[in-house]
């Protein structure tokens, strides 16, 4: 990006996401690194950039999981993602310290950087050993691009709602909670802002990349607040979907507000000072057409068809495949509810999309609840779903609010490079930039009327469904494999 807001150049490379068992899931940090290295490498050979004009780097990264390093910087293991569930008997211990831990850092408890922590300590202790710093995987691969040793590690405070043993507010770890489960404090990284300085290229970084040895690396931000920011919207009230691997629900916040009552929204810190947000999501929502062996070219033949169906679906899908995070419950499963020989595989598609909209419409009466004036300003839509006019157009119906889609683009990225920007020094403002350059709105679904009666009904049904199917889903976990 340049000074303007202009995209110079662009570029991709995969990350592999192992799931060697059922709901164990990571990454290979070093694997994340080399994507980097590569994309940052194809971004450069475009004969429009030289190299030497760029002022710094960002990057934004994954929340809810997290990466260790050893003394030099080393992955000591696998990234553990936030869609693993190994550490769910760890989060029935931080259960009795839940309200102060909300009050405090903005979330309930969840397998998120605590109880992914006292796994690792407990569970695998001689793994633990060998661990010097908890981080985010996006530190992981800005530290290694500067040399950086263990003594230096960083997170920067967009990520706190998900860390059960930070204050959001004081921007402090909670030493006595630490001291309560007798954790080492000594592993936590130091608390940092997103356009803080927390070094520079390195020569081995630069023969990878090709960026310049000295090019400023600034500390960067979690994915959705760079989405957040890169959308250029800060009105309080103002909601987002990001339709992702994990599909978001989030609403801007002007105050520190948070889910003492249902225990589903995280609250976390904007990247803009003095402003918040919160937040809920549906773990693997992307994942699970994949799952079910759907190509993306029959995605988009059963987009097509799907959208002629309406509302005459009376087909109910559970799309915790991988436990439900919000609130958090890892003994769910994916169910379907209701078929009959006349469902097909478009019905089937489409319940999976509507079940996205129906759990939508939960965390936005949680967030009614500690905000009133949520959803004021329709949804901005965001992610590869924001793609799909059919998904958009169930949301908002079953929402009852209109959905916005902006032209295509990777907000997290323009998020990113204007940290990057601001911490170099060429712009001194962080909103006002990020207002600059707001792109305006490319379409609009607006909620059919026609349509509501059906998903009032439908999502009535919805909201038992968990509850209901949950005695079941606990009697099929305790069954041993043969």
């Amino acid at each position: 990006m340049d000074e303007s807001g202009r995209r110079r150049g662009a570029a991709s490379r995969p990350a592999r996401l192992s799931n060697p068992a059922p709901r164990v899931y990571g990454q290979c940090p070093d694997e994340m690194y080399a994507s980097v290295m590569l994309a940052i490498a194809d971004v450069l050979a475009q004969p429009s950039i030289n190299a030497r004009d760029v002022c710094g780097i960002a990057i934004c990264g994954q929340m809810a999981g997290i990466s260790t390093i050893g003394r030099h910087w080393e992955a000591t293991t696998p990234y553990d993602s936030w869609l693993d569930m190994r550490c769910a008997s760890q989060v029935q211990r931080l259960k009795p310290y839940e309200q102060q831990i909300i009050e405090r850092s903005g979330g309930p408890v969840s397998a998120t950087h605590a109880a992914k922590w006292l796994y690792w300590r407990d569970e695998q202790p001689q793994v633990y050993r060998r661990v010097s710093k908890l981080i985010m995987p996006a530190a992981y691969v800005a530290g290694r691009m500067a040399a950086l040793e263990a003594d230096a590690a960083f997170m920067d405070d967009t990520y706190l709602g998900f860390n059960s043993f930070a204050d959001s507010r004081t921007l402090q770890w909670i030493t006595s909670l630490i001291d309560e489960f007798h954790l080492d404090a000594e592993r936590l990284p130091q608390l940092v802002r997103p356009w803080d300085r927390i070094g520079a290229v390195c020569a081995r970084a630069a023969r990878d990349c090709g960026l310049p040895v000295g090019t400023p690396i600034f500390a960067g931000c979690a994915d959705i607040a760079a989405s957040l920011l890169g959308t250029g919207a800060f009105a309080s009230g103002q909601l987002f979907d990001i339709a992702g691997t994990g599909a978001v629900l989030a609403t801007l916040l002007d105050t520190f507000a948070v889910d003492a009552q249902h225990k589903t929204l995280s609250t976390f810190r904007h990247c803009v000072p003095g402003m918040y947000y919160s937040m809920a999501y549906v773990g693997g929502a992307g994942l699970t057409l994949k799952g079910f062996g759907l190509t993306p070219d029959e995605c988009l033949q059963l987009e097509a068809r799907a959208a002629a169906l309406c509302a005459r679906n009376k087909l109910l899908y559970l799309p915790h495949c991988g436990g439900r995070h919000a609130p958090f419950d890892a003994s769910l499963s994916g169910a379907f509810v209701g078929l009959d020989w006349s469902h097909d595989r478009t019905d089937q598609y489409r319940a999976m999309l509507e079940s996205i909209a129906y759990e939508y419409a939960q965390f936005l009466r949680c967030m009614r609840d500690i905000d009133n004036v949520a959803g004021l300003g329709g949804v901005i839509s965001l992610g590869g779903g924001a793609n799909s006019p059919v998904f958009r157009q169930i949301k908002a119906d079953v929402l009852g609010l209109p959905y916005h889609k902006l032209p295509s683009a990777e907000y997290g990225v323009l998020g990113a490079a204007m940290l990057a920007g601001h911490g170099a020094g060429v712009f001194a403002d962080l909103q006002q930039t990020a207002t600059d350059w707001r792109a305006p709105v490319q379409s609009v679904a607006l909620p059919d009327p026609s349509r509501s009666a059906f998903y009032e009904g439908m999502h009535r049904a919805y909201e038992r469904l968990a509850g209901a199917l949950k005695p079941v889903l606990d009697d099929l976990q305790a069954v041993p494999l043969g």
